[in-house]
Order: structure tokens, then sequence, then C-alpha cells
């Protein structure tokens, strides 16, 4: 989808035949202890059991952060406020689009947690951001029923409908992107949470699975995925492939080369962790059954014929972490080096963009 954030910060896919392409000193492999905080556990609870992509932001912050200005961000080094602004818009995924004044209506809104679902990845009809089921979950720290009401009155004006899920009055938008119509549903579940999904059928998954709690969740614990990250990090997710996709899914491992892919058939899965704060570094941490492979399907995540300039800056280091298990860290300090990474690393987690 073109939100102003990802376009403006180049998150695209080049679509070459060559495919798509931390923690210093430290191993990424987490403590058994660390677990979700209670608002992700949450979160999870309530996302589809077949979710594929998590990304979350971890708050507090205002919603929404502060534009900067584009010219002025690629004269110099990147700093903490940068990368936490890219990452936050990342989490809060289809809020940005033009949800009936949505993002205007919050803004301000102190949030705890951002954390975007998604799955069933799919080819847009030409150009643009690969089309998906999920939704943007933001829990805030304050009641925002006032700013229900005031959206919602003005939602009964300027959306396209306004429907009734699972007992939840839900707004409808839509808008043109590229050659995709792409629909977006405004729910407010709760008093301090807002829900913008892509999908009617993900959305009612998850109403229901709010106003009647299930034992199944998204990324079970058993996951070997979360061994080897930190939700403690400030940013932190996961993608764990989905098998059943991969005929229709483009950034699928399974079923050869493909668009926008690292062709992988015992691929598991990867997670991701940024801590702007502490260092301007990414750790990303891949796992596949293809033991001996695992390493060069890594190298390939950047090609070293490729955006050369951009590849060397990130700085990038591997480390074998155990058998089939690879941390790559990435160094973030620059801007052109950083739009390359986010270039790639999108695309990996399912939201490719085809220019």
């Amino acid at each position: 989808m073109n939100t102003p954030e990802r376009i403006a910060l180049s998150i695209v896919l080049w679509t070459m035949a060559v495919g798509s392409a931390g923690c210093k000193g430290k191993s990424a492999i987490v403590d058994d202890s660390s677990q979700p905080s209670t608002e992700a556990s949450q979160v999870l609870s309530w996302l589809p059991s077949d979710t594929e992509t998590l990304i979350t932001a971890r708050g507090p912050f205002l919603l929404p952060g502060p534009s900067k200005d584009k010219q002025k961000y690629e004269e110099r080094k990147t700093d903490a406020r940068d990368l936490q602004e890219i990452f936050r818009s990342l989490a809060l995924g289809p809020l940005a689009l033009n949800n009936g004044g949505l993002e205007k209506q919050l803004m301000g809104a102190r949030v705890r947690l951002a954390a975007e679902g998604s799955r069933a990845f799919r080819p847009p009809h030409d150009l643009g951001e690969l089309l998906y089921e999920g939704c943007t979950v933001v829990m805030f720290i304050d009641d925002i029923t006032d700013r229900e009401r005031a959206f919602m009155k003005d939602a009964a004006k300027n959306a396209l409908r306004i429907e009734d899920i699972t007992s939840h009055k839900v707004a409808v938008f839509q808008q043109e992107m590229e050659r995709d119509t792409w629909t977006t549903f405004v729910a407010f579940p709760m008093k301090n949470v807002v829900i913008v999904a892509t999908n009617q059928d993900y959305l009612r998954e998850v109403l229901a699975r709010m106003d009647a709690p299930k034992i199944d969740k998204a990324f079970p614990g058993t996951l070997p995925e979360w061994k080897y990250v930190s939700t403690q990090a400030e940013f932190w997710g996961m993608r764990h492939f989905d098998k059943s996709q991969a005929r229709l899914d483009p950034t699928s491992p399974y079923g050869g080369r493909k668009s926008a892919n690292l062709p992988d058939e015992g691929a598991i899965g990867l997670t991701f962790q940024c801590d702007p704060a502490k260092e301007l570094k990414a750790n990303l941490v891949y796992l596949t059954d293809s033991k001996i492979k695992a390493m060069e399907v890594e190298r390939q995540r950047f090609p070293p014929g490729t955006e050369v300039e951009s590849t060397t800056a990130l700085h990038i280091a591997y480390r074998n972490l155990s058998p089939g298990v690879v941390e790559t860290s990435y160094d973030l300090s620059l801007p052109r080096s950083s739009d390359w990474f986010f270039f790639v690393f999108m695309a990996q987690l399912g939201h490719a963009v085809y220019v």
C-alpha cells in the first residue's frame, strides 16, 4: 500500500532475477524466561492462529510521530528518532491510509503498543504493495472514547458504509492504489483500542476472539522462533512461513524461485528486533531445516552485486547460532543504507512492493 511512510522511505521491491538479498557482540538466543508483555500476549490471543507475520512497536509514543523533511534526512546520519519513526510506521500499517481522517482524529494520543498481524500475501494487479489479510491493533494508554465518537460521527458521512460485525460498529473505507482497490475496516472494540483491518473476515475473527477468547493463538510458544527474539526490544516481530500459501504468495520461500522470495524448501521462519535508543542496528535471525544451506540463503538476502554502496554501508555481520539458525546484524546509521535495508526487509516479511 502506498502509505506515506513506506513510499517516502523507498520500501519497495526490485524485480531482478537475483531475488532479495542486533545486538553488538551478543547472541540473539533469548532466555526462556523472556516472555511477551501482557499487552503483546493479549494481542497474540486476538490474532487468528494462522497469522504469518507480526510487527510490533512498544510504547509509550505519541500518534502519529512528527514527520521529517526528506531532504534534511538524506543529508545527515540516521538517529534513533528516525529509526523509531520508521519501525512505528510499519507496526501501524494500514492506519496511515485514508480512513476518513482517523489518523488526524487520533493525533497526540499516547500509544502503549502497536502491532500488525498479516497473512495471505498476494501480488497486485500491476504495481504497488502486495495485498494481504491482516490488521493493526493499537492499544492506547488512555481512554479514547471521545475520539471514537467524533470519528464515527464523521464516518457516518464519509465512509463507504457502516457495518455491524460481531456486535461492533465498523466503518468501511475504500481507495484506489495503482490498479487495486484497498478496503479498510475501522473498529473501536475497547475504550483504549482501535483496529484497522484490510480484510473483513480477518477482522471478524479478531473481534470474535476478543469477545470469546480461545486457547489457540497466533505464534504459539512452541515455535522455535521464540528462542531467537527479545520481546523486551522496542521493536520486534517474526514471520513463521505458511506452506499452505506457497502457491499464491510470491514471497513464500517454498516452490522455487519467485518474484520476491529466497527459495528454501526447509525454511521455518525469521525474527527481528531493534532497539534504536541503544544502537542503530537491527538483528535478523533466520531458521531453516536446510542446515547446510542456512548461511547460503542468508547471504542471498543482500546479494553482493546489487546496490553495492548501500549494502557495504550496512556492515552486515553473520553468525551461526546453531545448525540451521543464522543471526545477521545490520548497521542502520546511514539513510541510504537503511532505506536499502527496509527495501529488502519488508519484502521478507511479506510486505513487498512491485515498482
